[in-house]
Order: structure tokens, then sequence, then C-alpha cells
């Protein structure tokens, strides 16, 4: 066979690797970003002391510090990971609300500081010097929209104005206490302040839409600094502190989006909520396993923005699992399931497959799961323990299965910016098959990616023999 290279990522033991030693274009949809909870996740002994509290399980860590993090990078790469985010690390140790609420970091009193719980500039600048070193972008979480006390001045001398401010999005997206255009100054700089000084290369935007108020979407401003800080590290040769990606949480439709974060060109990527919900169930609910409609749904999430009621195809809604704010994957699946883990793999495969950045959530890769919670709410259940070894062969299986995933997916182009075409049929024992065929103008890069409920043999276009599918294991080919 000449013109494609079969790789079968269903192979139960990840008997070969990839080398994941890939440059990286610049291209934001090229993303797969690992996001992690920083008090949850990693604790480092020779690092800050961490907290005591936060909202999430009792029976979780809460001292998570920033050189966890850093020792936990070469995990973070060799699951095909090119990006990092971290959930808010400014100092919230004096926020209003208490230690469970500060550590969180989502109310911070001071955005130029790092939280003395989590470490030093000095911690954060290996941090992101480390993460460069191994092709891995640094992508800090913003919160533009409300804070916990800041009381002083920006480096530059501006300030914010705390006025109670309803946003556009109406009681649904209630209040808060950073007020535009009196905050704007201040906010463009807490923007690029962090990536002029430590070369940190995007923000997560919490809540985003509370920065549209009055009828004007204030992410046109604020993306704009940040598109002039970068391009002027560029121009001096920067290599990081140069894609200045900035992707808004908004749990809205796609039509919501489009009136709010989208509107006027001001932000270019929100995360699909609507996406989620399709492939892997509710954010909060666990009654569902997503996939409702089989394969139907896989196809519409692969389509073009435009096509799922996005804004249009410039728009980049980044497509995930899970995160810190609803149920783990796992959660969403019978442990008693046979197909347990190969469902879990079928997720992060349409994962693989997706034209736009996509996120994975720690512990995710090894089935973490909340059914042994305790004292957590479902906004806040899937802050569990962070580790970085699987625990058993299952997780093993699906850890390899999501790192071969996810560097097939930075290997080739059609993967995450290629269309799509779509080819469903029926096996022998009336099992559903879907064949997604992807090509990347650009590079002429195509792949096959193949789903299937069932053991089956399928046929492909320009493969002259049929492909070997287990059920719930998809396969993905390179043919060009």
């Amino acid at each position: 066979m000449k013109n494609f290279r079969l790789i079968l990522l269903a192979l139960l033991a990840g008997i070969f690797g990839i080398s994941h030693a890939y440059g990286l274009t610049g291209d934001p949809r090229e993303l797969t970003i690992y996001q992690v909870m920083v008090a949850s996740f990693q604790h480092d002994p020779k690092g800050a002391t961490g907290y005591a509290a936060m909202w999430g399980p009792d029976n979780a860590m809460k001292n998570g510090n920033l050189r966890g993090i850093i020792n936990s990078l070469d995990h973070i790469k060799r699951l095909g990971a090119n990006a990092l985010w971290m959930t808010p690390i400014f100092d919230s140790s004096n926020a209003s609300g208490g230690e469970k609420l500060q550590s969180t970091g989502y109310f911070t009193n001071n955005f130029f500081a790092i939280d003395p719980h989590f470490g030093t500039e000095d911690d954060l600048r290996e941090l992101v010097d480390e993460a460069h070193k191994r092709g891995i972008y640094v992508i800090l979480d913003g919160v533009f929209g409300h804070h916990g006390g800041v009381t002083a001045p920006s480096p530059s001398g501006n300030t914010l104005d705390v006025t109670v401010t309803e946003c556009d999005r109406g009681p649904q997206g209630g209040t808060g206490n950073i007020s535009y255009p009196g905050s704007l100054d201040y906010i463009k700089e807490v923007a690029t302040y962090w990536i002029d000084k430590f070369g940190i290369d995007g923000w997560r935007l919490d809540q985003a839409y509370q920065a549209c108020q009055g009828g004007h979407n204030y992410w046109n401003e604020i993306r704009g600094a940040v598109e002039k800080v970068t391009a002027k590290r560029k121009a001096k040769g920067e290599k990081w502190g140069t894609l200045g990606y900035m992707v808004g949480e908004d749990w809205g439709t796609a039509d919501v989006i489009n009136k709010g974060v989208y509107k006027d060109g001001g932000l270019l990527s929100a995360f699909d909520f609507d996406g989620k919900d399709l492939i892997s169930g509710a954010m909060q609910e666990t009654g569902s396993e997503g996939l409702e409609n089989g394969w139907d749904d896989i196809v519409t999430v692969l389509s073009t923005p435009s096509a799922r009621g996005y804004l249009n195809d410039k728009v980049m809604p980044n497509l995930f699992l899970s995160n810190h704010d609803g149920y783990r994957l796992a959660d969403h699946f019978d442990p008693a399931d046979p197909f347990y883990y190969e469902k879990m793999m079928t997720r992060n495969a349409i994962l693989a497959a997706y034209s736009g950045p996509v996120t994975l959530y720690y512990g995710d890769e090894f089935a973490d799961h909340t059914r042994d919670a305790v004292g957590a709410q479902k906004d806040n259940i899937a802050r569990t323990s962070g580790h970085l070894s699987p625990r058993n062969t299952g997780e093993r299986r699906l850890a390899d299965y999501i790192s071969n995933a996810m560097k097939f997916r930075a290997k080739n182009p059609a993967m995450w910016r290629g269309t799509a075409q779509f080819d469903q049929s029926k096996t022998e024992n009336g099992g559903n098959v879907l064949v997604v065929t992807k090509q990347d103008t650009e590079s002429k890069n195509k792949v096959a990616i193949i789903f299937s409920d069932a053991d089956a043999n399928v046929n492909v276009d320009g493969i002259s023999r049929p492909v070997a599918v287990k059920a719930w294991t998809p396969v993905f080919i390179q043919l060009k």
C-alpha cells in the first residue's frame, strides 16, 4: 500500500510510539489544551505551601502549587497536549469570601501579583520557560468581569471601576463588579502585562459575557491590545508570547454566543458547550452518555461552525469533554459496562478529529471520576486530586489511546483544520459505522477516522483491504 500509512490506535497496549517533536504553526486551531485546577492538581513540597481548603470534594487535595505543575510538564507532553491552561494564579489571599473561594483564584484581590500560596514570579517564569522548551503554550485564566477586592491601581496607575453592573446577557448573566468602559485601560494592562513580562501565550476568559455591557463588546478593545503586544513581540523575533489566543467561557447556545462575545468580532474563540452536551452529556447532570442521536451527533460536531449555527467559519469554538465546573467524563458511564474505557476513547477520538482548538481536563486521561467524592456540589465535584500515573490496565489503555490520538492530531493538519466528509453504514451484525474523511487544502494532508459500535471490517476509499475496527475504539488512518 503505497499512498497511505495505516495507524491503528485501537491497539490495546500502545505498542508503537509517534514522535511528538512537532513544530507549532501558530494557528490556534491546532491547540490541544490540558487544563489543570491549580489547587487540586499537584503539590511539590519544595514549592509554596498551598491552600488548606477549596470548593470541591473534601477528600481531594487543596495544596497544589506551581512547582507541582512544573513537575508535570513531561506527562502533559507525553499525552500529546501542546498547551497548558491553569486556573487563576493571581493573588487572592486577601480576597473576600474566605479560603474556599480564595483558593479557586476566581476572585482575586491583585491582578498583578501571583498568589503566594501557589508560588512566586520565579516559579511562574520557570514554568513558562520549561513549558516552552517542550513545545507547550501557557494560557492563564483571566477574570475580567469580577474581582474579590482589588483596591490598588495598576503598575501604570490605571484603576478599576468597581460599580456593580449588569452584563448584556440579561438576568441569566447576572452582574459583575468590573464596569466598562471605566475599567478598560486597567484590564487591557492586565491582558498585556503577563504576555510581555513572562511570555505567556493566551487567556482563558472566565464568564466572558461580563465584558459585554451597554450594548458594546469590550473584547474588541481588549483583544486589540493583546494583538498589538503580540505583534510587537513577533516583530522583535520572539518565538513565544506571540500567539495571543483568547477563549471565552459562556455556557450559552450558539445564538447566545453570537450575540455576546462573538458580536462585532470581539472574541474569535469560545468554549463549545453545545458540542460537549452532544458528545459527552450535560455539564452538571449524569443521566446521559451523549451521542443520544448516534453517529449523527458526531457528524454535527465535526461540521463547520457556521453549519452548526455559529456566527461564521472564522470563529473557533473550543470543544471539550469536561472541566472544573461539572461532572467528569467518566461519571457519564457505567463502570460495569464492558466498553467503559472504550466509550471514553470514542469521545477523545472526536476531540482529536475536531477542526478547531480542543481542551482536555486533568485526570480524564485516567478515567478519574467523582463517585467517591465527599462534600462537593455538582459545580465543583470534578476538582479531584491530580495524579500522573494510571492505577490499572484500563486507565493505562485509555491514557495510551488519548496520547496516540492527540499526537496523530498534531502530526496531521487535516485533523485540526481539515474539512470533513461523512459516510455512515451498517455492519453485517447490525452495528453502526461512521467513516469521517478529512482533507486539508493547504498541506494536501488527508486522513480517515473510523467509528464503530461493534467489531467490524470496514471498507475505506483508497485502501485495498478492509480495516479491522474494535467496538467503540476508533481507528485513525493517514491517507495522504
